[in-house]
C-alpha cells in the first residue's frame, strides 16, 4: 500500500465475548513494525472519527456509576476495575504499565478495553469524557521512554466509592 492510499476496512462480526481480544489483536497487528510496545487508544477528545465533536462532557454522577457498573461489556467492567483501581489513591497518576499489572492483564488487552469503553462511553452515556484523566509522560518503566498515566479526581472518586458502596 503506497503512502498516498486510504487503508480500506471491512466490516467482520465478531462475537461479543472476544471483541477485546480482537482489539488486542490488531493493537498487536498494527506495533508489529515497531519496536515500541504498543500504547493505549488516542484519547476520545483527540481528533479522530470516534470523536467528531459531538459528543458534550458531562461529569460522572452516582446514577451514571450505578450504571456502569451493571454494564455486561467485558470491557466496560474491565474499566470498572480501572476506576477502583484509581479510587483508591485519588488525584494519583497512576502507569498504564501499573494497571495492567494491578488488574492480571496484559497491556494490549488492556488498551481494547479501553478502545471499546469510548465507544461504550459514547453510546451509552452520550458524553465525550471518560470519568478518569490521563496524560503521556515520561516513565521509568523499562524498554518505555513515555506511557500514559491515569488520575481519577477526589470527587469523581467519592461519587465512584458511593455508588460502589450502594450497588
Amino acid at each position: 500500500m503506497s503512502q498516498d492510499s486510504q487503508p480500506q476496512f471491512v466490516m467482520v462480526p465478531v462475537p461479543v465475548e472476544h471483541v477485546t481480544k480482537v482489539y488486542g489483536f490488531l493493537a498487536e497487528l498494527a506495533g508489529a513494525g515497531s519496536a515500541a510496545p504498543p500504547v493505549p487508544p488516542a484519547p476520545p477528545e483527540g481528533p479522530g472519527a470516534a470523536d467528531d465533536g459531538k459528543w458534550p462532557v458531562v461529569e460522572w454522577t452516582v446514577e451514571d456509576f450505578r450504571r456502569l457498573m451493571i454494564e455486561p461489556l467485558g470491557s466496560v467492567q474491565t474499566v470498572a476495575r480501572v476506576l477502583d483501581v484509581l479510587a483508591e489513591q485519588p488525584d494519583t497518576k497512576v502507569s498504564y504499565t501499573t494497571l495492567a499489572t494491578r488488574l492480571g492483564v496484559e497491556k494490549k488487552n488492556l488498551q481494547g478495553n479501553l478502545a471499546a469503553f469510548t465507544r461504550a462511553v459514547h453510546r451509552h452515556y452520550r458524553r465525550r469524557n471518560w470519568p478518569m484523566t490521563w496524560v503521556e509522560a515520561l516513565t521509568d518503566e523499562p524498554g518505555l521512554k513515555v506511557e500514559f498515566f491515569y488520575t481519577m479526581s477526589a470527587g469523581t472518586a467519592a461519587r465512584w466509592l458511593k455508588a460502589r458502596a450502594e450497588g
